[in-house]
């Protein structure tokens, strides 16, 4: 009898921890959606005015049609988008948690500094080893005639590889600036305000954007100067 009760007390309680997980989660689900849906959008967009760029990149070569390289090259920066801010959402819980053994407090403050300190990771050490590991050699390569060549023969490249490529590399500055300031300045709104947290959310899916459509363009670029 004793027994019973116990396993039913068990039972209640993992019900209500559910709950409560849920209860915090609900408020993000619409914010995720909408900044998720906005993200895949402007991504469906850039391959669709960029396709010549997914072509000379050849992404799935040997294993998809070459008329899909475009429809392959959106599969895979789609995953990298999505996987970093996992990564993100995973590597903060961590974060949090090393912080907490190393006996900072089990507080709001201490989780803000797990989420900057994996959102500095998740903007700075992809371009760190991409510049260790090509950097150096890619530098070296002669570029003459690139713009032009590309201007000439695939000018829905040229835009995206030559004009995007700034873009994506420093708009990581103020994306880094609009998520700094939303968690320390305006952290609690995190946690209350709908249109807050959405903004909150395509800042992170911006961030992740930026990195795999950087990540792209630097592949491209090698992929370029280095094929006959």
């Amino acid at each position: 009898m004793e027994g019973t009760e116990r396993t039913i007390q068990l039972e209640e309680l993992r019900g209500a921890g559910a709950e409560d997980l849920w209860l915090h989660f609900r408020p993000w689900v619409t914010p995720l959606a909408v900044a998720a849906v906005t993200v895949t959008i402007v991504l469906m967009l850039i391959v669709a005015t960029s396709k010549s760029a997914w072509f000379l990149l050849g992404a799935g070569r040997g294993l998809v049609p070459e008329g899909y390289y475009h429809v392959w090259g959106f599969i895979l920066t789609f995953g990298t988008v999505f996987g970093q801010a996992v990564g993100w959402l995973a590597g903060s819980a961590i974060a949090y948690y090393v912080l907490t053994l190393a006996r900072f407090p089990s507080n709001w403050n201490t989780a803000r500094w797990a989420m900057t300190i994996v959102y500095v990771g998740l903007a700075v050490l992809p371009f760190s080893a991409y510049h260790i590991l090509f950097g150096g050699w890619l530098l070296s390569m002669p570029r003459v005639g690139l713009e032009e060549w590309l201007a000439a023969n695939y000018p829905d490249a040229y835009w995206f590889v030559i004009y995007a490529h700034p873009v994506a590399d420093f708009s990581l500055i103020p994306l880094a600036l609009v998520f700094l300031a939303i968690l320390w300045r305006y952290g609690e709104s995190v946690q209350r305000s709908p249109l807050t947290q959405t903004i909150f959310a395509l800042t992170v899916l911006a961030t992740s954007l930026a990195v795999a459509l950087s990540l792209a363009l630097h592949s491209i670029l090698v992929h370029i100067r280095i094929t006959p």
